[in-house]
């Protein structure tokens, strides 16, 4: 079985703005930077490891 995760960036700094992003990169807050963190452990902490990741690009 396959199983697909899906994830979106942690916060932004337009976030916090509410600038539309998507063709600018905007630096993650310490909040955003803490999330990515949380996430890199659960998946260290459940074993979790991928064969293949995908990106949407920046414009």
């Amino acid at each position: 079985m396959t199983t697909i995760y899906l994830m979106r960036h942690g916060q932004t700094y337009f976030n916090l703005w509410h600038k539309i992003q998507g063709g600018v990169d905007s630096s993650l807050t310490e909040k955003g930077i803490n999330l990515a963190k949380e996430m890199g452990r659960y998946f260290n902490e459940n074993n979790i490891h991928f064969d293949k990741a995908y990106a949407s690009t920046a414009l």
